[in-house]
């Protein structure tokens, strides 16, 4: 690190923190209301440390735009994404320059629009399924929200991307995916840094989650080898690009399938139980999506073709990515100095952006504690910065699977609203866990009322009669 970012937490407005810990013991029992909290305090420019880092938290949608797309070649992945190597090793995640471009030229077939149909009609698959497993729990029954929504994603993404139906993997792969992200987190904001090797060997839960995600990936791998498909597969595309040389390409295929695994099911899952959890604290919103549904689906199931009909549907679902971003924080490193808006950023400097404080910017959004999806309805966001909303990231390290997230979760909204309300438990509150990804607690109980046919819909529609 130079010496002029070994200061750079000196040089600009925010929080002293603590010798050698810097602000880390400061935000450890609610970093979400601590960032937000800098970000009113300080503006949109506060500087701080982490343990010996410089870190430089940027609020405004420009700056925010010239890291992630004007000067995005000057920003790589900082140290702070170093606690998810075990999980996504050298992935599309974590990957930089020529071979992050090489293995997103690869799966970008898999994502474009020829493909929409094919995964529109997988994800309808995947709900209807899910649907028919809760009606056969009987009429009031209660289900874990997270759990749910994780386990309808999986299915959803295996079958869009891999053309494969999943049994009973659903359980191991979110309890690996859960004891590996809180550890990770715990490391992100660690004032010493912990290697890899120690981190696995002080936990045996952290091991044995590696080995059942693993165990989960290489069953996959094995079965499409057994079987191979056509090149629109994700899985079969993967496999024949790291054929069996030597076991470098097969780490590195290990780490594709992860990562698209991960990305693929864990953020749309958190964003939909969000989506519900709010909806169930705002009747008169949620009322307003049933009627959508019914006018627009009459019943039946939805279609690509619809989706452009059930805008409040997509609203909901966008909203609810404001007020609970599912990868809530962001940061790069600066690899040489740079100037933003007139702000000197040393080579070596992290910088933060959370879209969990943007998406409360007071100047960009009016009541930003509140849920309302009208701030996303046609033409709303004309006057509001591109940045000012960033949920997939931005520039060309934009999520890959952004439009495949907002098919599925429009999908999956209006074929639940469609069947059944799902309502909080008495006494649940929203409280969000924030690891890598911003979760709702793990704990949080909803309940399902099976809705009656209306005369939108047709009662011999599968998703009128709730099956």
């Amino acid at each position: 690190m130079s010496s002029a970012a070994a200061k750079a937490g000196s040089i600009g407005r925010g929080p002293r923190g603590l010798p050698l810990i810097g602000v880390a013991a400061s935000f450890r029992g609610d970093p979400l209301g601590y960032f937000v909290d800098l970000m009113h305090r300080y503006g949109d420019v506060v500087w701080f440390r982490v343990g010996r880092a410089p870190v430089v938290m940027l609020n405004h949608p420009r700056a925010i735009r010239h890291v992630l797309q004007d000067n995005h070649r000057n920003y790589h992945k900082s140290a702070f994404y170093r606690p998810l190597k075990p999980l996504l090793g050298r992935g599309i995640f974590l990957s930089e320059d020529a071979t992050w471009l090489e293995q997103r030229r690869r799966a970008r077939p898999s994502f474009a629009g020829p493909r929409f149909e094919f995964m529109a009609a997988r994800i309808v698959d995947a709900t209807t399924d899910m649907l028919a497993r809760w009606r056969a729990e009987g009429a009031g029954a209660t289900i874990r929200i997270l759990p749910e929504m994780m386990r309808l994603t999986l299915d959803s993404a295996a079958r869009a991307f891999f053309a494969t139906e999943l049994t009973d993997q659903h359980t191991p792969v979110f309890d690996a995916l859960t004891v590996m992200l809180r550890q990770a987190e715990r490391r992100v904001w660690a004032t010493l840094p912990v290697p890899d090797k120690l981190a696995m060997y002080a936990r045996p839960s952290y091991r044995r989650a590696v080995a059942d995600l693993d165990r989960f990936v290489w069953a996959l791998i094995e079965d499409r080898r057994r079987d191979p498909l056509g090149e629109d597969d994700l899985l079969t595309r993967l496999v024949h690009a790291y054929e069996p040389v030597d076991e470098h390409d097969q780490t590195i295929l290990r780490d594709e399938v992860v990562s698209i695994v991960t990305a693929g099911h864990e953020t749309t899952a958190c964003a939909l139980a969000w989506a519900l959890c709010l909806l169930s604290r705002h009747p008169d919103a949620a009322a307003r999506l049933r009627r959508e549904v019914d006018e627009v689906l009459g019943g039946r199931a939805p279609t690509l073709a619809d989706l452009e009909r059930l805008d409040y549907t997509r609203m909901v679902f966008e909203e609810a990515m404001r007020l609970y971003p599912p990868v809530w924080t962001l940061s790069r490193v600066a690899l040489e100095d740079d100037e933003i808006d007139g702000v000197r950023i040393p080579a070596g400097t992290t910088t933060m952006l959370c879209p969990y404080a943007v998406h409360r910017h007071p100047a960009f959004w009016t009541a930003p504690e509140t849920f309302d999806p009208e701030r996303f309805a046609p033409g709303a966001d004309r006057d509001r910065p591109r940045h000012a909303y960033f949920p997939f990231g931005g520039g060309p390290r934009v999520c890959l699977g952004n439009r495949f997230a907002m098919m599925e979760g429009q999908v999956m909204l209006a074929m639940l609203a469609q069947a059944v309300d799902v309502t909080l438990e008495p006494g649940q509150s929203l409280e969000p866990e924030p690891m890598i990804t911003l979760r709702p607690r793990e704990s949080t109980l909803m309940r399902l009322h099976w809705r009656e046919p209306t005369d939108a819909t047709h009662s011999a529609s599968p998703f009128a009669a709730g099956v």
